[in-house]
């Protein structure tokens, strides 16, 4: 159909996935800023601690900083958040476990905590990195610009086939800033950007890795006080005889299997994260293509060597926690094994017992019930006793013979008896 020459509107027959909005958010949730002139860059990564606000908190204060309509958190707008505030730009970004402010001013600022770029909307969280860069439009570093960094940890490299240069030696400068030298004269505007960004990715996410290692460290002592209490109780599991002795090794197990389960959620996250991160930090120094300046060494290099022990420390940590819990679930296995073995010991006793006794009730019923017969018959004889000596003087029987006759008669009439009461009775 036509509406004037033009073809109408037709409502589509399908409707749209409830995840594609935030697909293509997720896509342009934080683009490369091109950088045209020299600058210095900031940025601090904050993460929740204890009992500060959330992240989505203060993603909502910044919007209201920023003067942004109120947003619903699916709405890909309140995770890049952008405000310029006395001569600075500065960018908001809400991660999954982080947010990150980052802001741009000239190469002349020396106010390293601004008042007027939204720092205050993070109050009650944790600082975890600061970083700054220093990008000129040089070719090269210049000397000078080396001489703060200290020679034992200096990083000094080219990036991009000699395009751009970059120095740091990851130490905190007096306002607690980790400084990067980066001279990109050769790079075109959104290549810089992308440099910077690069580089602050590379340093938040060096330190996010290396978030999970004080935890495996904490976590030493405590697993090597599980494998001792493990050893005990696995002990106590091949010794137990008693249902005393099997039902206090269970506690044992129960208890120390709920410890190590609890320790186990406590560090599965941080250790999980720790790996994902070294994945990406992977990928973004990669990306760098880095050559080394002289003796000096790369970023890549430096930080892989830091960062690769760390993750498999945490690793290691995971798997001793999880070696524990299955050798907990083992010792539980078999000690439930040899307490059914016990069980069925018990039961096959306490059977036998009742057989016997069983045996023992059907013989002393057979013994009473002949003593029954003979008592029966013997109190039946006699009255039948009484009976044919009453009558013996009209009919002339003699007692003696007429009671020897009448004896297996009785004893026979009342073993029937009693064998008919038996049968009834069962």
């Amino acid at each position: 159909m036509t509406v004037n020459g033009a073809s109408a509107a037709r409502e589509p027959l399908f409707a749209d996935h409830p995840g594609r909005a935030a697909i293509y958010a997720e896509l342009h949730a934080r683009p490369v800023e091109p950088i045209a002139t020299a600058a210095r860059i900031r940025r601090v990564a904050f993460m929740r601690g204890g009992e500060g606000p959330s992240l989505e908190e203060v993603a909502r204060r910044f919007a209201d900083f920023a003067g942004q309509p109120a947003l619903s958190l699916d709405d890909g707008r309140i995770r890049h958040i952008k405000v310029e505030r006395g001569g600075r730009k500065a960018t908001f970004e809400l991660h999954n476990e982080f947010a990150t402010l980052t802001w741009q001013s000239g190469l002349t600022d020396r106010e390293p905590w601004p008042d007027d770029i939204g720092l205050s909307c993070f109050a009650g969280l944790q600082r975890v990195t600061a970083t700054r860069i220093d990008l000129t439009e040089t070719s090269a570093i210049s000397e000078g610009a080396l001489v703060g960094f200290s020679p034992v940890s200096l990083c000094y490299c080219e990036l991009y086939d000699g395009h751009a240069q970059v120095a740091t030696d990851f130490n905190r400068d007096r306002d607690g800033f980790t400084r990067y030298e980066l001279a990109a004269g050769e790079c075109n505007v959104v290549r810089r950007g992308t440099l910077v960004r690069r580089l602050l990715e590379i340093e938040t996410y060096s330190n996010f890795v290396l978030l999970g290692l004080p935890v495996a460290r904490a976590f030493g002592t405590t697993i090597s006080e599980f494998e001792g209490a493990l050893s005990q109780v696995m002990g106590r599991v091949g010794h137990a005889h008693s249902t005393k002795e099997n039902r206090e090794a269970l506690e044992s197990i129960h208890a120390l299997s709920a410890e190590v389960g609890r320790s186990i959620e406590e560090t599965s996250f941080r250790f999980a994260a720790s790996q994902a991160y070294a994945d990406v930090l992977d990928t973004r120094l990669r990306q760098l293509a880095e050559r080394p300046i002289g003796e000096f060494t790369t970023i890549a290099r430096y930080l892989t060597n830091r960062t690769g022990p760390a993750v498999a420390t945490c690793l290691a940590t995971e798997k001793r926690l999880q070696a524990v819990a299955t050798k907990l679930q083992r010792s539980a296995e078999l000690l439930n094994a040899h307490i059914s073995l016990s069980l069925e010991t018990q039961n096959q006793t306490i059977l036998d017992t009742i057989s016997r006794t069983s045996e023992s009730q059907y013989r002393l019923q057979e013994t009473v019930e002949g003593l029954s017969i003979i008592a029966i018959s013997y109190y039946a004889l006699a009255i039948l006793g009484y009976m044919i000596e009453g009558v013996s003087h009209i009919w002339h029987v003699d007692k003696a013979i007429a009671m020897l006759c009448a004896a297996p008669v009785v004893l026979f009439l009342v073993w029937q008896g009693i064998k008919r009461l038996r049968k009834h009775a069962a």
